[in-house]
């Protein structure tokens, strides 16, 4: 799979012009440019059918290339809690977070991204997120929510969040984020940038290498509703 391009969608502070957001956006890339189709094969290569390829298998290449990287975790739908309570960082974000919304225990007690990474910034536990988006586009709005309320509130510095171009997205199931119909609404989270003091959010637009009738289509499965924890209040993510 390769990149079509980067879109920079929040920018402040001197976190983009460090060694550690460098290296993480660059796993980030070359674990979406190790993405194959069919397997075995050394190129993503698409069965050219409207709507007719699914997105899981995708997705757990992507998480599996990030699982390689150093410092990387995929998160296989873990809850955010969950992940913290394992670094013994639940309470330090919770208060973190409490100046931003009602129950912050309760709204880390959900899947947000599919992989994360841990880094220190000037001796504190802090991270980056990478998130593929293979939920619907109101999934993809709730992504990015997430993402800019963690950059908001002090518990991320970094996101990078993989959405479909044009040309990928119509052979995928029509139920999946992409590119093209997210744009309009960029301006929205642009305007948040005054309240963030230091992180960025990128957008990675991604492709397929070429089109052939002789591989197989990619299976479907559960797209946007892969197996994750559940709520802790039984609700939907």
């Amino acid at each position: 799979m390769k990149v079509s391009h980067t879109y920079t969608l929040l920018d402040e502070g001197e976190f983009s012009n460090t060694d550690i957001w460098s290296d993480a956006r660059d796993q980030v890339l070359r674990s979406v440019s190790s993405i194959y189709w069919p397997p075995g094969n050394d190129e993503f290569i698409m069965r050219p059918v409207k709507k007719a390829n699914g997105v899981g298998p995708i997705t757990d290449q992507f998480e599996t290339n990030l699982d390689r990287k150093t410092n990387w975790e995929s998160t296989g739908g873990t809850h955010l809690k969950t992940l913290l309570n394992r670094r013994g960082m639940v309470d330090d974000i919770v208060e973190r977070m409490e100046g931003y919304c009602d129950d912050p225990r309760d709204f880390v007690s959900g899947a947000w991204f599919d992989g994360m990474k841990d880094i220190e910034i000037d001796g504190s536990h802090e991270f980056v997120i990478a998130e593929w988006e293979t939920g619907n586009i109101s999934s993809s709005h709730r992504s990015l929510n997430r993402i800019t309320f963690g950059l908001a509130s002090g518990i991320i510095y970094g996101g990078l969040i993989v959405l479909p171009n044009r040309e990928l997205y119509h052979y995928l199931t029509g139920r999946v984020g992409n590119y093209p119909e997210l744009k309009p609404y960029v301006m929205i989270w642009e305007s948040l940038a005054h309240e963030v003091e230091n992180g960025i959010i990128e957008i990675v637009i991604v492709e397929h290498d070429g089109e052939s009738e002789s591989v197989s289509r990619i299976g479907k499965m559960t797209d946007g509703m892969s197996d994750r924890e559940e709520p802790e209040n039984g609700g939907g993510g």
